[in-house]
């Protein structure tokens, strides 16, 4: 009925606040009975790489969620592993930043995801210390903070160019 109401409604705003404050409601009861655990996660890859990727976010959000990191920052190319992160549901929110711009339209969709898009180099430091004094500035993280790092691949190449992926996480603190 509100779906209804929300298309072709007299009241599609305060449809829509309805709709939005049971969604919060139910992903709050969801985090605080820590239901995420229960969801099956069916093994998306089969390739050997790709089984990795999964792999790395399974265990980014794990260790995201039992550390209490304040945020997750993910550097991608392609936004994969960033849905990957997405498919787990992390408490923390997620960071993603690319320097390419269809794929930060598309990271949109991704649950929990803020896409960002700004230029980024091979240095995984310089990308780090760009992206804090970023979200330093609009508020998102302050001094003390603690940070996950996830990263997916080489980023100034493009994917078929790639023959080593580079995947790490990391655990960093906001100076």
């Amino acid at each position: 009925m509100l779906s209804a109401e929300s298309a072709i409604g007299a009241f599609p705003e305060k449809a829509l606040s309805v709709l939005r404050a049971a969604s919060e409601r139910m992903e709050s009861w969801s985090r605080e009975e820590n239901m995420q655990r229960h969801l099956p996660q069916y093994q998306l890859a089969i390739a050997l790489p790709d089984r990795i990727s999964e792999q790395i976010c399974t265990s980014a959000v794990e260790m995201a969620n039992n550390l209490a990191v304040d945020a997750i920052f993910v550097y991608t190319k392609h936004g994969h592993m960033a849905s990957l992160l997405s498919r787990n549901r992390p408490n923390p929110p997620i960071f993603a930043f690319t320097d390419d711009a269809n794929t930060r339209k598309s990271m949109n969709l991704y649950w929990g995801v803020i896409p960002l898009q700004l230029p980024l180099s091979n240095s995984m430091d310089d990308n780090f210390k760009q992206t804090i004094k970023l979200l330093k500035s609009k508020g998102s993280v302050k001094p003390g903070d603690s940070v996950l790092v996830v990263a997916d691949s080489d980023l100034n190449q493009p994917c078929a160019a790639t023959s080593s992926v580079y995947q790490s996480i990391q655990v960093r603190l906001v100076d």
